[in-house]
């Protein structure tokens, strides 16, 4: 039985890229996180993160900013900082890579409503 990937966070893209401009490796990266007080910062949790597998909690952001010299805000994605409807750019940005956007669908309204609407009159067809 396959399952399907759920992205748990949207800022694992930026954890990456923030970590490999200043090329570091997801060890050292552990370790400068374990310094700074991240409790059970290892190198399998960064990649867990990067990878979005795992969700982040407000503490952890705030380690992770602190480590890169970087405002927590910098940790998002700026599509989701500048969208005018943060919900949407939430879920889209929580999509896997093939596009499902089941939570967008299940917590978005203004997602939800015109995309179960054409669903339904493609139905009635």
């Amino acid at each position: 039985m396959e399952h399907a990937m759920r992205n748990l966070n949207v800022i694992g893209p930026q954890i990456r890229r923030l970590r490999s401009l200043r090329g570091w490796s997801q060890n050292y990266f552990a370790i400068k996180l374990e310094f700074l007080g991240m409790e059970h910062a290892t190198r399998k949790k960064v990649a867990r993160i990067e990878a979005r597998e795992v969700w982040v909690s407000d503490d952890d952001m705030l380690f992770l900013s602190r480590a890169f010299g970087v405002a927590v805000a910098d940790l998002f994605p700026p599509n989701i900082l500048s969208a005018r409807h943060l919900c949407a750019a939430i879920s889209q940005a929580k999509a896997s890579r093939y596009g499902c956007l089941i939570l967008g669908l299940l917590f978005c309204p203004e997602l939800g409503a015109p995309l179960f609407n054409f669903a339904s009159m493609v139905a009635s067809v």
